[in-house]
């Protein structure tokens, strides 16, 4: 039986043609996509108003056949939401949401509340799957492949990394993090984010100068939201620029020197090509250079 998913828009607006190749894309893969006969209603740079997003959100989950609500995309406004969700609505039929970058601040809250979540692919990126066959297109099918496995159900997943300096041993604990400075964002609110005892809190961002990283993970430091963590985590960091000949991972690291965690990189989840999916909360172990998710 083919999955069947709704699309929500809970950020930035997104051109009509972009909504509609993803929507193909996803139906190539034998994706049944529900979606509201008006999407979106652009307010500024938002797909809508609070409220508009709001019922959307809340619409998608109360829908008896969708098994997960697939964000279009992320941009900024996820925040604005988190507070006015009704949680007991959508606790009434629980089904994983998926995105990430702005989405990151969902994720979380979904996680807290005991709500399935899931860091991949928004739903707009399925139009890649359109393209003639290539390396870059297979990577994208792999990872929404993966994405539909996740919705099934309990699936092991494994991951390259690599030890920034000596290889320690065995690591296990839960996946939770996401976009950097969307994390760095809440601090300070309501939504503030801070890693549980013994996480593996992952990283990713794209677009920014290495300045506004360090400023990023500095607010997190200095706020105490990764003072259990058990290890750090760098996906990609696409389009970052760098100051000088310095690598952003001895940027990242000596930001963290203080809390004596241990950092990996080399993940390969961000906003670049590589963006493949992981279960928000669920149980991941690095052994060596390998990240192993069953979840």
């Amino acid at each position: 039986m083919p999955l069947t998913i709704s699309l929500i828009t809970p950020s930035s607006f997104t051109p009509e043609d972009a909504i509609e190749q993803g929507v193909q894309g996803l139906e190539s893969l034998g994706v049944e996509v529900r979606r509201p006969a008006l999407l979106q209603r652009r307010t500024r740079y938002l797909a809508g108003d609070r409220e508009w997003r709001l019922a959307q959100l809340h619409a998608a989950h109360e829908d008896p056949d969708t098994q997960a609500v697939w964000a279009v995309r992320g941009g900024f406004g996820c925040a604005q939401l988190a507070e006015h969700i009704d949680w007991a609505r959508l606790a009434h039929r629980p089904k994983p949401l998926i995105g990430y970058s702005d989405l990151t601040a969902l994720l979380h809250q979904y996680h807290l509340r005991g709500l399935p979540a899931i860091h991949g692919p928004v739903a707009k990126a399925a139009g890649q799957l359109l393209q003639p066959p290539s390396e870059e297109s297979n990577i994208v099918r792999a990872q929404f492949d993966e994405t539909l496995a996740l919705i099934r159900g309990p699936t092991r997943l494994d991951y390259p990394l690599v030890p920034l300096g000596a290889v320690p041993g065995r690591q296990e604990g839960p996946l939770v993090g996401g976009n950097l400075v969307t994390l760095a964002s809440l601090a300070g609110t309501p939504l503030a984010f801070r890693a549980p005892a013994g996480a593996l809190v992952i990283l990713e961002d794209i677009g920014e100068p290495y300045y506004r990283l360090e400023r990023a993970l500095w607010q997190l430091v200095e706020a105490g939201a990764l003072d259990e963590a058990g290890a750090v985590c760098l996906g990609t960091f696409e389009g970052c620029r760098a100051f000088d000949d310095t690598p952003l991972e001895a940027i990242i690291a000596e930001t963290l020197a203080p809390l004596g965690v241990q950092l990996y990189h080399g993940l390969p989840v961000g906003h670049g090509l590589q963006n493949r999916p992981w279960r928000y909360g669920a149980t991941g172990v690095i052994e060596g250079s390998r990240l192993t998710v069953m979840g």
